[in-house]
């Protein structure tokens, strides 16, 4: 007598062995055998020798889905109790096509952000900007110093604004927290407007902050390379003084989307008394085609960011020696960016199918969401770091940073 496994289950569990055996079979094959595998094991080493590049990853990631979850909880769609912890509900049955649709955007911004910034720096950069202002490590004096040697005459206003926004920063998380109690006082529609304002301006720091990390990562992977013994917080001062050599590229990053992102939210939060219909195409607007194009965008340009970083080269130069690396390594650049877009595609998908299978707010979900973000963390490090490695093999560098 047999157990009616299939009967019970709803699965046939032969076909799904060999359809297991056939994925690990292909994945197998796909990572020992592609033209990149050595750069690929190469960054596994570094994430290893340095977990500290995926922790801070790490921590950025899950601050955001905690900070998200306390949100939730302000309007109710999250409820803490013994019994929701106890008793979870039982899972939808899995639409992987649905998910697969859901999952092809993060998973093509988590292939640019090896090339720009791999994790949301929000809410932590708050806690930055704060000890910025505090002139935590004379990093006034720093920016200074440092801003005046590439950007001239100009620094004076990159001063400012950087700390206009490092104030905007500090005060984004407390609006959002004390935007409910705001609304018993203020207009509902104003409030809108003054968050949508606060929110453009603390992007720059953000966007600022998530630079500063993301240049501190791949100094990290690139001592490795070149076998130097250094203190992490030695070669964290080095990404600080390092941020000004990008100011020009992270200049346009920032010029892109705030014509393409925020111009058009603030024009429509401008109308959105008289014109709700109007608010709502915006921003599908901005899910649906600006951060495609710019994702694509930042993955074209891919060596501008790491050229900057490890070279003492303008932004002109940067870009020549980026066409010279298209022309002559094209070949191993698109294998690397096959095997990245594989693994960040499968994360995301599996990460959103599980995610579909429980409403919003219960503790699977709420699990499975952290879960999810230290997934992404460790799998960005090892991404950055790979990215890291194959760079420095296509380009042998004329003048090196010294740590």
């Amino acid at each position: 007598m047999s157990w009616p496994i299939p009967e019970l289950t709803g699965i046939d569990w032969t076909r799904a062995g060999f359809e297991i055996g056939a994925c690990i079979f292909g994945y197998t094959l796909l990572i020992l055998t592609n033209p990149v595998a050595r750069f690929f094991g190469d960054g596994l080493r570094i994430v290893n020798r340095h977990p500290r590049i995926w922790i801070w990853l790490a921590v950025l990631s899950c601050s955001y889905v905690l900070f998200q979850l306390v949100l939730d909880w302000q309007l109710g769609d999250l409820r803490l109790s013994l019994y929701n912890l106890v008793n979870w509900p039982a899972p939808k049955p899995i639409d992987w096509r649905a998910a697969a649709a859901h999952s092809c955007l993060p998973a093509l911004e988590m292939v640019s952000g090896v090339f720009n910034q791999l994790v949301v720096s929000y809410p932590a950069s708050a806690l930055a900007a704060f000890l910025f202002l505090l002139n935590w490590g004379g990093a006034h004096f720093n920016l200074i110093s440092e801003a005046r040697v590439r950007l001239g005459h100009w620094w004076i206003l990159a001063y400012l604004g950087v700390v206009i926004c490092a104030f905007a920063a500090v005060a984004k998380p407390l609006f959002a927290l004390s935007i409910h109690w705001l609304n018993f006082f203020l207009d509902g529609i104003f409030l809108l407007r003054v968050g949508a304002v606060l929110d453009w301006f603390s992007f720059q720091f953000e966007y600022l902050f998530g630079l500063v990390v993301q240049i501190y990562l791949i100094l990290l992977a690139f001592v490795w390379i070149r076998g130097i013994k250094s203190d992490p917080e030695r070669v964290f001062a080095l990404a600080l003084r390092r941020t000004p050599h990008v100011a020009k590229w992270a200049g346009l990053m920032l010029l892109m989307i705030a014509i393409f992102v925020h111009l058009p939210l603030l024009v429509s939060y401008l109308w959105i008394g008289q014109f709700t219909d109007f608010t709502s195409a915006a921003v599908a607007y901005v899910d649906q085609t600006v951060r495609p194009v710019v994702a694509i965008v930042l993955i074209f340009f891919f060596s501008v960011q790491i050229t900057l970083v490890l070279h003492n080269e303008t932004l002109q130069k940067a870009l020549q020696e980026h066409a010279d690396l298209i022309r002559t390594k094209w070949y191993t650049i698109l294998w690397y960016l096959i095997v990245a877009g594989f693994h960040a595609l499968a994360v995301s998908w599996l990460g959103q199918a599980v995610l579909e299978c429980y409403p919003a707010g219960s503790t699977p979900y709420l699990l499975w969401s952290l879960l999810l973000s230290l997934a992404k963390a460790v799998l960005g490090a090892w991404l950055l770091t790979t990215w890291v490695c194959l760079y420095r093999n296509c380009r042998r560098p004329r003048k090196e940073i010294r740590v």
